[in-house]
């Protein structure tokens, strides 16, 4: 038999893509994960990663264990805590206005598994959050910074627009061209660029209003790189004579031990 210890190891370095976030996760060495996989792996007689200096890749072999293995070993971990009946966990959660929440929910998933009686409300005052999801620049003074990863900002358009075909825009095509703007985000419009002359389409509340407008057709936006992985709608283009800026995002927690644990973890989940 699997000993559960084992599969929680393993279900942390298939989402965390290390050995060493793993054993962090765990509260564990990284020998112990190391160890634990490698006789798993004899057990199973195939290995379930390769390993490389990015990290580990998961065979077919371990994407079949995790769908198999992971809600129970989820549930399993947990049991102690709601046979007790212990107390809901409320977790104060705030994304900022120019985040996809989307780029959260895997982390945000992993907590509400391994941790029992967990329960997020979401907030739009960053001041009253444990955790949250923004750009550097708008991290509450109460709070500390986690990055997560540094991107480029980019023009979006929507697919049927002339633009879209083109691998990349100067300022100059820019000229008249009605634009999105995003006032909750620091220097977002980026119209510091240079004296561009621009008629403004709408004014949006939030990144995925801003991308449904983009979509249809009412104007086009500056909008950060990832922005452009979730939808097939729209397309995002370099500014190819002009630096269009870029900017850090990551979690920012409380501080508290609890919610820099917390941090911790959803840093350690990679996201999508």
């Amino acid at each position: 038999m699997i000993e559960l210890n084992t599969l929680r190891y393993f279900s942390s370095a298939f989402e965390t893509g290390t050995f060493s976030k793993a054993a962090r996760l765990n509260g564990v060495s990284q020998p112990t994960v190391s160890a634990a996989i490698l006789k798993l792996e004899d057990r199973l007689g195939m290995p379930l990663f390769q390993r490389s200096k990015s990290g580990l890749v998961p065979t077919a072999l371990a994407r079949k264990l995790y769908c198999d293995a992971v809600e129970s070993v989820s549930h399993l971990s947990t049991l102690e805590s709601r046979l007790r009946d212990q107390p809901q966990k409320i977790v104060r959660i705030h994304c900022a206005p120019d985040m996809l929440i989307h780029g959260l929910a895997p982390g945000l998933h992993s907590l509400r598994r391994n941790i029992a009686n967990l329960t997020f409300r979401f907030t739009e005052d960053p001041h009253e959050s444990d955790l949250a999801y923004l750009s550097d620049k708008c991290v509450p003074s109460t709070h500390e910074f986690i990055p997560i990863a540094d991107e480029p900002i980019r023009i979006a358009v929507a697919r049927f627009h002339p633009f879209a075909g083109m691998s990349g825009i100067r300022l100059a095509d820019l000229q008249d061209e009605p634009l999105i703007h995003r006032p909750y985000c620091p220097n977002a419009d980026r119209m510091d660029l240079a004296t561009i002359q621009t008629a403004a389409a709408a004014q949006a509340v939030n990144d995925p209003q801003l991308l449904d407008l983009v979509a249809a057709g009412l104007g086009i936006a500056f909008v950060p790189q990832s922005h452009g992985e979730s939808r097939e709608n729209i397309v995002l283009l370099p500014l190819i004579d002009t630096d269009a800026g870029s900017r850090r995002i990551g979690v920012s927690h409380r501080k508290s031990a609890f919610a820099a644990n917390l941090a911790e973890r959803l840093t350690t989940i990679p996201a999508v």
